[in-house]
C-alpha cells in the first residue's frame, strides 16, 4: 500500500515539474523573440543560448526518462505542460 501511495505522490510531483518547465520555457521563448526582433546583430546572436535551453531541457528529460523506463512520469510532465497552459493562458491574455 506503501509503495502505491508513493508512486502516486510522484507522479503528482512529476506534473508539478511539468507546470514548472512549461513556466521556465516560456519565459525564454519570451527572450527569444525579444532577441530576433532586436535590431542589432550582436543581441541576435545571443538568440543561441535561450534556443540551446529551449531544446537541452526537454530533450535531456525524455532521454533520461526513456532509458531508466519511466514513461509514465513524461506522460505526466506533459499532463502538467498541457494543464499549466489552459490555466495561466487566461492570465497572460488579461495582461496584454
Amino acid at each position: 500500500m506503501e509503495n502505491i501511495i508513493f508512486k502516486i505522490f510522484i507522479f503528482c510531483m512529476f506534473i508539478i515539474l511539468g507546470v514548472l518547465i512549461f513556466g521556465l520555457i516560456r519565459w525564454i521563448f519570451k527572450y527569444v523573440k525579444l532577441c530576433k526582433q532586436h535590431i542589432d546583430w550582436k543581441i541576435k546572436i545571443l538568440i543561441i543560448f535561450p534556443l540551446g535551453v529551449l531544446i537541452i531541457i526537454p530533450w535531456l528529460l525524455v532521454q533520461t526518462l526513456v532509458l531508466k523506463g519511466y514513461t509514465e512520469l513524461i506522460i505526466a510532465i506533459i499532463v502538467g505542460s498541457i494543464g499549466s497552459y489552459y490555466i495561466f493562458g487566461n492570465e497572460e491574455k488579461k495582461e496584454i
